[in-house]
């Protein structure tokens, strides 16, 4: 094996091997992250259910701040 195999092979493996080794670790980490944030969601409603919130109470508390509206009664609704 001369040097310019060993250079052939290291460009090869440089090209290829390294964007691939880098897209399966974005994809395992993007699993990951996902996976941890779903267990807290998870953690979380059960730590509300063991404090006795009702279904309601929960909902309200996990759509707060997303945009969802919710049948809560607002000041404009009530001048009219």
């Amino acid at each position: 094996m001369g040097d310019y195999d060993l250079v052939g092979l290291t460009a090869v493996i440089c090209l290829f091997g390294l964007p691939f080794l880098c897209g399966i670790i974005a994809i395992i980490a993007n699993a990951w992250t996902k996976a941890a944030c779903h267990q807290k969601d998870v953690d979380l409603k059960h730590h509300m259910l063991a404090s006795g919130m009702s279904a309601e109470e929960i909902e309200r508390v996990l759509n707060a701040g997303k945009g969802v509206e919710t049948s809560v009664e607002t000041w404009s609704d009530r001048e009219s």
